[in-house]
């Protein structure tokens, strides 16, 4: 049953790393041309079909606004009314600019003008997969979420990937834990830490950690997330010392992310408990692939994301981004009214 009646957004970030005035910028602040082979940037050619699950799985989203450094698909309607370009300049302060850092494009997303109090984050990476209703995401004007908490293990080290989201995630919780007592929070809404929307395991370690004053961690979900735009003003209101040197030109390993708004949201108890398991993330490679393909006509899965990875080497990018862009046409055929 639909509790919502406030508008909901998407917000969807995009960067065509093929782009000549965005190469020259990226060249001469980096002092390199950035590498083909880098899976941040890498141009998948998946973003039509992101907007064709939109349309088709939800129609009722109020508005969808691209966030991109100022260039956009060539193939976007611009004159559809649910569309709203955003370019970095729009919103980001200028002394941040210009940026290629991900978090910084992302921490500063409560100063976009008109957008609204609700909505919901995607990476370009992150598609619908089967038909959402607004209550997937919001319940009672709360975001929904579990609040599934972990021990944060030691992680591995790698030459292509260096310590991955390791070392950020460690800094999110670090500086959750300044700002707020666990105990305090869960004793202040025990329900929302403890039930049927966790799992055995999950309320087990709840009841161990329930007299910790410290988070040690929370199940990452790298999916598209809800958020409430005044989670973002109350973290820059409680934390811009940290978040000002996280907003750098280039992403650096100490920093904090998006999901630093997501802990804040559940630390603060904004949030509505549900079981997160209709969703399904990938990292393509070659183990993966069949899997990732499976998953798109999957309608028991949710939302998919399909994630590039330093592991693909550009041989392999080059076949698995034809196979999926293959399976993505036979699901989704036909244009959306977002495509000219």
């Amino acid at each position: 049953m639909n509790t919502m009646t406030e508008d909901i957004d998407f917000v969807v970030t995009w960067v065509d790393s093929s782009d000549p005035d965005w190469m020259a910028q990226y060249t001469k602040y980096r002092g390199t041309r950035h590498s083909e082979d880098d899976a941040r940037y890498r141009n998948w050619d998946l973003f039509k079909f992101w907007f064709r699950a939109v349309e088709e799985y939800a129609p009722w989203v109020h508005r969808v606004f691209l966030v991109t450094s100022g260039h956009y698909p060539k193939w976007l309607n611009l004159n559809n009314p649910k569309i709203v370009l955003v370019k970095h300049e729009d919103y980001i302060p200028t002394k941040y600019l210009p940026t290629f850092n991900s978090r910084c494009i992302e921490l500063n997303f409560g100063r976009i003008q008109g957008l609204s109090e609700h909505f919901v984050y995607f990476n370009d990476d992150m598609f619908l997969n089967a038909p959402i209703t607004p209550d997937y995401y919001f319940r009672h004007g709360l975001p929904c979420d579990s609040p599934a908490e972990n021990i944060m293990n030691a992680t591995r080290y790698s030459p292509k990937d260096f310590f991955g989201i390791s070392i950020s995630v460690f800094c999110n919780v670090a500086v959750l834990n300044s700002h707020f007592n666990r105990k305090d929070v869960v004793k202040a809404s025990i329900l929302r830490w403890l039930g049927p929307h966790l799992s055995l395991k999950q309320n087990l370690y709840s009841i161990m950690m329930m007299h910790s004053e410290l988070f040690q961690g929370f199940d990452l979900h790298h999916t598209e997330q809800p958020y409430l735009k005044q989670t973002f003003r109350e973290i820059w209101d409680a934390e811009s010392f940290f978040l000002d040197k996280s907003c750098t030109r280039f992403r650096q390993d100490v920093s904090l992310t998006p999901y630093f708004a997501r802990y804040w949201q559940l630390a603060s108890n904004n949030f509505s408990p549900v079981k997160l398991s209709a969703c399904k993330d990938y990292s393509v490679t070659e183990q993966t692939i069949d899997r990732v393909i499976a998953s798109i006509f999957n309608k028991r899965i949710k939302s998919l994301c399909i994630n590039d990875s330093p592991d693909c080497s550009k041989e392999f990018y080059l076949q698995s981004s034809k196979r999926i862009y293959d399976a993505f046409s036979r699901k989704f055929p036909q244009k959306s009214s977002f495509e000219i």
